[in-house]
């Protein structure tokens, strides 16, 4: 029978029973003068292949005449028995080889088992580049920014103290160039500040507040504001502005009556969403208060910088009879877009009111 060169199984019909691989079938041939035949030995089918008499080897402790009286009618000699127990302990070699093959194997697939999770995990470290943490990006990004104002306002100075609450103001004409310590004023106070320094190309946004939070939300300290640099502050509450090096004597002293005279009020209806309107058309250029009387919603424009930058700036407005919010010292030059969008139920109704002081430039 033939067996498999791989693993010694059974090959049946061209392939093993054990491992499945394909077998061709075993040349047989026979020598000049010989006869080939198959029979059983010890259960198995084994290839006899019978030489002429006159030249077969002899054997020992067997003459010619001997070997010749126990051939079978076959052909086959009883004498080569033997060859079946060589075959035998052949085979029982082969299934040895097999049972520690499939040992071998089954360790190996096993170790693949265990480092193949491994591997996965070095691969996707090696891969992946740590993003870092969020804190770590805005505090980074913040002290880079002040860093790019540090050294652009003179060290010596005068003492300046002043409050700010909700609205735009200048460096330079609403409050002196230096480096201030920004903190919220009194108790309530939630107010955004954004700060735009179009010669040095920064933009930060703070977030100061008090009401129970943590009192680093309350002050910030160490902020350089040159001159030219603009302040939008929104939301409720006042803040206090303190520096040890302002520059007043840089402060104009000249105002001006602002020649706007009335008022301007515009109102969407609950079912009304937005409102464009275009200053010089709609609109008179100027500075102004903008006042929420009723509703809820916000008032938006943007304010075009010297660098052919612009500056987005949005507030969200509310109003009722008994509290009011109020931008100051709002400046709409010619061709501004103002948005007001309402965000409730009931009419929204933002009125312009045209600021007491207007600053003389040179």
């Amino acid at each position: 029978m033939q067996k498999c060169s791989l693993c010694g199984g059974r090959v049946v019909n061209g392939r093993c029973e054990e491992c499945g691989m394909p077998i061709p079938p075993e040349p047989t041939y026979t020598l000049r003068g010989e006869s080939a035949h198959y029979h059983r030995v010890n259960g198995e089918d084994v290839l006899h292949r019978v030489r002429p008499t006159g030249s077969r080897p002899k054997v020992d402790g067997y003459d010619e005449e001997e070997r010749t009286a126990h051939v079978h009618e076959s052909g086959s000699d009883r004498h080569e028995a033997p060859r079946a127990v060589v075959r035998t302990a052949r085979h029982a070699g082969i299934r040895t080889a097999k049972r520690t093959g499939t040992a071998a194997w089954s360790l190996i697939t096993a170790a693949l088992f265990l480092l193949l999770p491994a591997l996965y995990l070095l691969l996707q470290r090696s891969t992946v580049t740590p993003v870092p943490e969020p804190e770590e990006q805005v505090t980074e990004a913040d002290s880079n920014a002040y860093d790019d104002l540090r050294g652009t306002v003179p060290a010596a100075g005068a003492d300046w103290d002043g409050s700010l609450t909700a609205g735009l103001y200048t460096v330079g004409q609403d409050l002196p160039e230096g480096t201030y310590t920004i903190q919220c004023a009194e108790s309530n106070t939630s107010i955004d500040l954004h700060i735009v320094s179009d010669a040095y190309g920064v933009e930060i946004y703070e977030d100061l507040s008090t009401n129970g939070y943590d009192a680093i939300d309350s002050e910030r300290d160490d902020v350089p504001l040159p001159a030219g640099t603009v302040l939008f502050l929104t939301g409720n509450g006042t803040l206090y502005f303190h520096s040890s090096n302002a520059q007043v004597d840089a402060l104009p002293t000249e105002t001006a009556p602002n020649p706007l005279v009335g008022d301007a009020a515009y109102t969407l209806s609950d079912s009304d969403e937005s409102l464009y309107l275009l200053v010089g058309e709609d609109i008179e250029p100027g500075v102004y208060d903008v006042t929420c009387t009723a509703g809820t919603g916000y008032f938006s424009f943007v304010l075009p910088m010297e660098n052919t930058r612009t500056m987005y700036c949005s507030a969200w407005l509310y109003g009722d009879p008994d509290y009011v919010d109020t931008l100051r010292h709002i400046a709409l030059t010619e061709d501004t877009e103002v948005t007001l969008s309402n965000y409730s139920d009931m009419d929204f109704t933002v009125t312009l009111t045209p600021s007491e002081t207007v600053y003389v430039h040179e």
